[in-house]
């Protein structure tokens, strides 16, 4: 595979927008005529080969501060300060990491506020599966990378006001329960919510779970109740009806 099928490759598998908008943050990080004294001085070197070539190039990036396509591509660093950039500084999007926890199903969550210029667009909780961040709990800042991510799924999850009643009490419960599960019985449906739904309002949470994709996570007539929530409903939602610091999962 030739160098360009690669760059090809990669920009398809990254996507166009942020591909190309990578020459940006190169013209910001290392302006052009940085760039080309670099150029010119390595030309000097051209007849080394190998590894001492390699060396020298290193050397001269180093002298003149320059960051090349190569060096984001391929530099777990260099990744991370263009990722930053690219979603804070040119697509005006932030996040605020409240909080962080190991969840009952022994996986990393946490909850988050996402911002568009400056401005709350959501309030997500995500997940994640390195064994190692169990230790980082408290760095919350760290999760940021996460979200970044994951952006653009999370900003198009469904709006909780928009969802029904019903829906809505389902999520709350599943997020705020020390099991993290919504159980509803006959009876409890008799007791606790018959005098506030109707079959009516069940009907629509079943076009609700079928419009939102929430058949793994909220389920009708299985076992003895009338409607179970799972613990992974809470990362299904953006939880846009109260977007402050003062919303936080405590687990």
């Amino acid at each position: 595979m030739s160098i360009l099928q690669e760059y090809e490759e990669t920009r398809a598998i990254l996507g166009k927008d942020m591909y190309d908008a990578i020459s940006k943050y190169l013209d910001k990080v290392s302006p052009p005529q940085r760039y080309d004294d670099y150029m010119k001085e390595l030309d000097k070197y051209k007849e080394l080969k190998g590894q001492h070539y390699i060396d020298k190039l290193e050397e001269l990036k180093k002298k003149h501060g320059v960051i090349l396509l190569s060096d984001v591509l391929n530099k777990y660093e260099e990744w991370e300060k263009y990722e930053k950039w690219y979603y804070e500084d040119y697509k005006k999007l932030s996040a605020e990491i409240l909080s962080a926890w190991v969840s009952d199903y022994d996986d990393i969550r946490y909850n988050a506020i996402l911002y568009r210029n400056n401005k709350p667009v959501a309030n997500i909780i995500g997940d994640c599966y390195y064994p190692a961040w169990k230790d980082e709990l408290n760095n919350l800042p760290k999760f940021k990378k996460l979200v970044y991510g994951g952006y653009e799924r999370f900003l198009k999850l469904p709006k909780a006001s928009k969802c029904s009643s019903l829906l809505q009490e389902i999520y709350d419960t599943v997020c705020e329960s020390d099991n993290s599960m919504c159980y509803i019985t006959d009876e409890d449906w008799k007791e606790l919510y018959a005098d506030r739904y109707t079959e009516k309002d069940i009907e629509r949470l079943k076009q609700e779970v079928k419009k939102y994709k929430l058949d793994k996570y909220i389920t009708f007539d299985e076992d003895e109740y009338k409607i179970l929530g799972y613990g992974d409903l809470e990362m299904c939602l953006n939880d846009d009806r109260k977007i402050n610091k003062e919303k936080d999962y405590e687990r």
